[in-house]
């Protein structure tokens, strides 16, 4: 069987529970229902790590994020994913791929090497894309002048009116690129990021419209964003109708990027691709809305909400609906799409799921003191969270920022000589899925249970493959950082 054509979508920021293939009672996603009656849907799918850049990385080189080392922005001798690592991209285009990229997120990209492997890459701001034409740059140059200008405060409508013209002139050009390789004798992969689920939230009226919601206004679109922003930050809580009015937004930018889905598939259709090709479409993490106050136990950013996606699999010539309910590790994708289909020799009995942060997302300097290295398992009922020790500093050479870029701090690996006392480390078990419930007082027989699971799953990781290498050596332009800021990764 020749390969086929790949068409690799990530949602960023889509909640799985808000998605209507996933049953949520608003329609928000019909595109994504259509796929899933000929498409493999995935019950509990999990990312590697629940931020942009580490998952992107994870997904590209098959690693998890103690493998690449690109866990807090910065690898251990650099930022990105390090230079020995081939990327997806990188290995699919020495199997024979035409292979094209578009992304929204400023994290991927050049930025932090994800776009390498492919022969042409469009990032969110068009100046900054390979093959930009001089009008799109200077509509790019025209907005980075203005963006300096203006204050942060008074500039987020500019932010999001510009954010939708970029994903509909980033899909157009996706699509182009689908049309004009449709007739192509050698296989094409094409990769999208699109950043209409991740705030700032500022959607199209229509996409109000078409869910029954009252319509949005600036100003309000403006309070709610700031207010998501300051819990986000630990700085203020949401109340219950704050958050079911954000949720509303959410929603509506739920369909609105639904639409984006439904154009891609649609000009796959269109060309005779469609029935063919291997579709992925997945979230790189999900988003938490209010649900949970930053000094929640354990903290906001390793719950499902954030942390268990949607993930569609179309496998060339499947019309069938199929449903799979064990744990699915997001990194995983890069072997199945290498292989043109999903590997059907796995057990039929339940995994379990690994997922690794290093740094709460606090968009401030940290002091060493406070950082926590967090491992999450989940076998689909239950979750695992743990707390693990940061490396003594002087132990290791490492270049250390925070995830946001600021100034150094020493951020590190788990030394496996050094083992955390059972009195210092926080362990928590959660069961259910969504909103999960804390276990209070849970057995110890299941704790001993995790804990043996966990050593098992990272006894096996190759954590020098990163350390021994070059990494990339991208700089935050001061285009790149804005629009960082206006994303909400720095303060």
């Amino acid at each position: 069987m020749p390969d086929p054509d790949v068409l690799f979508l990530v949602l960023d920021s889509a909640r799985r529970d808000r998605v209507s293939a996933y049953g949520h009672d608003r329609p928000t996603t019909p595109t994504l229902d259509t796929l899933a009656d000929e498409a493999t849907v995935f019950e509990h799918a999990y990312v590697p790590a629940p931020w942009t850049l580490p998952s992107h990385c994870s997904m590209f080189t098959g690693l998890h994020p103690s493998e690449h080392g690109v866990t807090s922005g910065f690898t251990r001798q650099g930022f990105g994913i390090p230079s020995s690592v081939p990327t997806l991209a990188e290995r699919l285009t020495e199997r024979g791929y035409h292979t094209a990229g578009f992304s929204n997120n400023p994290w991927v990209g050049q930025l932090s090497g994800l776009d390498r492997g492919f022969e042409e890459f469009v990032e969110w701001d068009l100046e900054i894309s390979r093959s930009a034409t001089p009008i799109h740059s200077r509509r790019g140059r025209l907005y980075s002048k203005l963006h300096t200008a203006l204050g942060h405060a008074s500039r987020q409508p500019l932010v999001l009116l510009k954010r939708r013209f970029f994903t509909e002139r980033l899909v157009s050009r996706a699509t182009e690129w689908l049309s004009h390789t449709a007739d192509s004798e050698a296989p094409t992969f094409t990769f999208l990021n699109l950043m209409e689920a991740h705030s700032p939230y500022y959607p199209p009226r229509d996409a109000f419209d078409a869910l029954g919601l009252d319509r949005p206004s600036a100003i309000e679109a403006r309070r709610l964003n700031v207010k998501l922003l300051t819990n986000i930050m630990g700085r203020a809580s949401i109340d219950w109708e704050t958050r079911e009015r954000l949720l509303e937004y959410y929603d509506a930018s739920l369909r609105y990027l639904d639409r984006m889905v439904d154009r891609l598939l649609a000009t796959l259709e269109q060309h005779g691709g469609y029935d063919d090709a291997l579709l992925v479409v997945c979230a790189d993490h999900g988003k938490t809305l209010g649900e949970y106050d930053r000094d929640a136990t354990p903290p906001h950013y390793v719950r499902d909400v954030n942390t268990m996606v949607p993930l569609f699999i179309k496998e060339p010539g499947q019309t069938a609906p199929e449903s799979v309910e064990r744990p699915f590790e997001l990194h995983r994708l890069f072997e199945t799409v290498l292989d043109g289909t999903l590997d059907r020799s796995l057990p039929a009995t339940p995994s379990t799921a690994l997922i690794e942060d290093v740094v709460p997302h606090t968009g401030r300097d940290i002091d060493p003191e406070e950082i926590t290295h967090w491992r999450m398992l989940s076998d689909g009922t239950h979750k695992y969270v743990t707390s693990v020790p940061t490396q003594d500093p002087t132990a290791r050479s490492q270049s250390a920022h925070d995830r946001n870029g600021h100034q150094p701090h020493h951020d590190s690996e788990i030394d496996a000589d050094r083992v955390e006392p059972r009195e210092r480390r926080q362990e928590y078990l959660l069961r259910g899925t969504g909103i999960e419930e804390a276990i209070v007082e849970p057995e110890s027989s299941v704790l001993d249970r995790f804990r043996s699971l966990l050593t098992e799953r990272t006894e096996q990781f190759d954590m020098t493959v990163a350390a021994d290498s070059g990494a990339n050596t991208g700089q935050l332009s001061g285009s790149i950082e804005a629009q960082l800021e206006d994303l909400g990764y720095l303060d």
